[in-house]
């Protein structure tokens, strides 16, 4: 078995993606986890997953730890109009941003050819897109403007934001409560002499 590189991508939000991707619910995760909504939340942010525990998950999902870490099936291909060029949209950006291309391909790992190529390219793959962001230190949504990134209206991204932020939130109150609780036994005790 070659060693497997780790800590290199963030493993929770692999894990999510994983979920996402084998088109299971995230409770329903959970249940099979053999633990809480919120729990399932708990590993999904955490960036480090011990190496036992990941394994578990892994095997519950039905694929390989080696699989989890070359896990790169694309959640959603990022949509566009189809009158959207990505090449168009990138040379827009770099006369906007005011960037040497010379510096930018140099910046992507590629040649001053390759780059003028990715100009002409109407469709980027979605490797190709995310290394463009990523470099231009930009989001998908900034890419592509004014146009929504997702049908519904909002961008799932932000929902999942508000989720991320309303589970730990709710993790903070449980806490709270319990050192209240804590303290509140602590008072009726009356002072320790």
């Amino acid at each position: 078995m070659e060693a497997v590189s780790k800590n290199i991508i963030h493993e929770g939000a692999r894990l999510k993606q994983i979920v996402r991707d084998k088109k299971m619910k995230i409770l329903a995760f959970a249940e099979t986890a053999g633990f809480s909504n919120q729990i399932a939340h708990y590993y999904f942010r955490k960036e480090a997953i011990k190496r036992s525990t990941l394994l578990e998950f892994c095997t519950l999902l039905g694929i390989s730890l080696e699989e989890f870490y070359a896990w790169n099936h694309p959640r959603k291909l990022s949509p566009s109009p189809p009158d959207f060029h990505h090449g168009q949209r990138l040379g827009a950006l770099i006369e906007e941003k005011g960037l040497n291309k010379t510096k930018l391909a140099e910046r992507m790992g590629l040649s001053r050819r390759a780059l003028y190529n990715l100009l002409e390219k109407a469709v980027f793959t979605p490797e190709q897109l995310k290394k463009v962001c990523q470099v231009m230190e930009i989001t998908q949504k900034e890419f592509y403007g004014n146009w929504q990134t997702d049908d519904g209206g909002e961008d799932m991204q932000e929902v999942d934001s508000w989720k991320d932020k309303y589970y730990r939130l709710l993790e903070d109150h449980n806490k709270a409560l319990v050192e209240l609780a804590r303290l509140k036994e602590q008072l009726q005790q009356g002072p320790v002499k």
